[in-house]
């Protein structure tokens, strides 16, 4: 059938409430739906979903008259994001043409009345059609099941497993409180005392800090199911702050990722920006050079009387999976942020992939010690730097995307340090990270810069374009850690890592030796074109051959090429990220 039923001029049309859900349209509801009140009826439902998130829903299907005949009537209609319902768009009649091309002999319609369209859950539908009296059809109202299996502890047909909202919102459950100005959304708000589900049939708020559980004394699971919606409340200072000893179990997939986001996004008329909300804080019981003994009385920067740290390297705060997080990182004064993603002491019991920093205000991830790892990550036209450790992090962190954006104030690609109080404190920060693509698109400041006294193993990665340079060392205890650069200790390494910046090194005054050479003296490096289109290599490129598999970390999916993609039929990015620009 053709999908150009309706011109885009009858945009103008319709009604654009505010709504907000977390059970949305998108492809995973395609199909054939039956009347669920009469035999032999039904429509076709079909979604294209636009890279932005929105998309446009198309509806075929039939009224009846007075008798009983069939009229078949159309519509079809843009859908914000998180739009699940949309009140009086045009409802068009077919009065020519066919269905099967699209010239010469497009199908013509005629604006016949309008409609009312509400998802409720997966595999139902509700439709209000109320036709121009001049048609002489009656208003009617159908609710629609999806041709195929039902849930059986819901009652509700589901189209196929990618759709994941099966449930129908009832009401919010104790601990929350209902937002009268949105529908089907929930309020949280202060501590999650005991154990929670944050359920994908319901839009979830959070007003200010929330903390799950409190500091080792009440320890609480919080769940969230794939494809659920948070957002914060407006007030900017709005994040969810996983205290140590808690556990935050957010599991989203591929086709259904979780989203944090602004208030303001994928709604009609929204415009969302960063630092809209706070951000996603972990924190846990694993080690950290600020604090190494007990009580181990680490303080967050950004609220001193939060508290975390602690001597257990293997220390489990949950898991993070399939994760998108947009326009995050409030700023309470300068140097005291939340970023999208914050880990704090966090250890390698927990589990962390497939997870999204979306033009977050400050940094994308940040480590403040702990050995938690990471793998498959991306940041997004940031606001400062994409990955940012210190506090002896010494985690592993494996295939990342940074992509820079015109106007974002990015900073760094990698900002790494040991501690600013005490450069040389111990445990040294010494990172594992390997394969990264950091492109700067000519914005921001440094590709890698290494202070503080940093340690860490960088390794298989691809910096282009970042404006300052691709690699800046600052601060005697950096260079200590380092060695020199026929003398290398093995604490701070760059290997099988390629740059095309201009300029591509720099160094601070306490430089006993040069940025370049430190980079020269090492195997594989490489500077120049590293042939990429967008941020996947070409065929031909250095990088598809240029890295060198890490034998000696198991912890690592081994690989022998440079970057976080192996060839242009390589992007992990697909289906579970948003606005990645390839």
């Amino acid at each position: 059938m053709t999908k150009s039923v309706l011109g885009s001029a009858l945009a103008a049309m319709f009604l654009m409430p505010a709504a907000n859900a977390a059970v949305r349209f998108s492809d995973a509801i395609d199909g054939l739906y039956a009347d669920a009140a009469h035999a032999g009826r039904g429509w076709v439902v079909d979604y294209i979903a636009k890279p932005n998130g929105d998309g446009i829903l198309y509806l075929y299907g039939a009224a009846y008259d007075q008798t009983g005949k069939q009229v078949w009537v159309t519509t079809n209609f843009d859908v914000k994001e998180f739009e699940f319902k949309k009140t009086g768009v045009p409802m068009a009649m077919p009065n020519g043409g066919r269905f099967d091309d699209n010239w010469p002999n497009a199908v013509q319609t005629n604006i016949v009345g309008t409609m009312d369209v509400e998802l409720t859950a997966c595999g139902e539908l509700k439709i209000a059609l109320k036709p121009n009296a001049a048609t002489g059809l009656p208003n009617s109202t159908q609710t629609l099941v999806a041709s195929g299996d039902y849930v059986a502890s819901a009652g509700i047909p589901t189209v196929n497993d990618r759709c994941v909202q099966k449930r129908k919102f009832t009401a919010c459950p104790t601990g929350s409180t209902p937002v009268a100005s949105a529908e089907r959304t929930c309020q949280i708000t202060g501590t999650i005392a005991s154990n929670m589900t944050l359920t994908n049939e319901t839009t979830w708020v959070l007003k200010g800090l929330v903390k799950v559980g409190t500091d080792n004394a009440n320890k609480v699971n919080l769940t969230i199911e794939p494809g659920t919606l948070i957002t914060g409340s407006g007030q900017a200072a709005d994040y969810l702050y996983v205290e140590p000893g808690s556990k935050i179990f957010a599991n989203g997939t591929p086709y259904a990722p979780i989203i944090f986001t602004s208030p303001l996004d994928g709604v009609p008329g929204g415009q969302p920006k960063a630092g809209d909300w706070g951000g996603i804080v972990v924190s846990g019981n694993a080690p950290n050079n600020k604090c190494l003994t007990a009580p181990f009385d680490c303080r967050s920067e950004f609220d001193p009387t939060l508290r975390y740290g602690g001597n257990n390297a293997h220390d489990n705060s949950g898991v993070l999976a399939y994760i998108q997080s947009r326009y995050a990182g409030y700023i309470f004064t300068t140097g005291r942020e939340v970023n999208s993603f914050t880990f704090q002491s966090v250890g390698d019991g927990t589990v962390a992939h497939h997870l999204q920093a979306y033009r977050g205000k400050d940094d994308g991830f940040e480590f403040f010690g702990g050995t938690v790892n990471v793998k498959h990550a991306v940041v997004t036209e940031g606001g400062d730097d994409g990955l940012d450790w210190d506090e002896g992090y010494s985690g592993h962190i494996q295939y990342v995307l940074l992509q820079n954006g015109t106007g974002f104030g990015e900073d760094n690609g990698i900002e790494a340090s040991n501690q600013n109080a005490n450069q040389d404190a111990l445990p040294r920060a010494i990172p594992s990270v390997a394969n990264l693509t950091m492109i700067g698109n000519g914005q921001g400041g440094y590709g890698v810069y290494l202070k503080e006294g940093t340690g860490g193993h960088i390794k298989n990665s691809v910096f282009v374009g970042f404006k300052k340079g691709c690699q800046y060392m600052a601060n005697a205890p950096t260079f200590a850690a380092a060695g020199t650069p026929t003398a290398l200790t093995g604490t701070l390494t760059i290997d099988h890592v390629a740059y095309a910046c201009d300029p591509q090194f720099g160094q601070d005054a306490t430089a006993p030796w040069t940025s370049e050479a430190f980079f020269n003296a090492q195997a594989g490096n490489l500077k120049g074109d590293p042939a990429l289109q967008g941020y996947l290599p070409k065929a031909g490129s250095p990088l598809i051959d240029g890295g060198a598999q890490n034998t000696t970390e198991a912890w690592f999916t081994p690989t022998s090429y440079i970057g976080a993609f192996r060839d242009q039929n390589d992007d992990w990015t697909r289906g579970w990220t948003y606005n990645v620009a390839r």
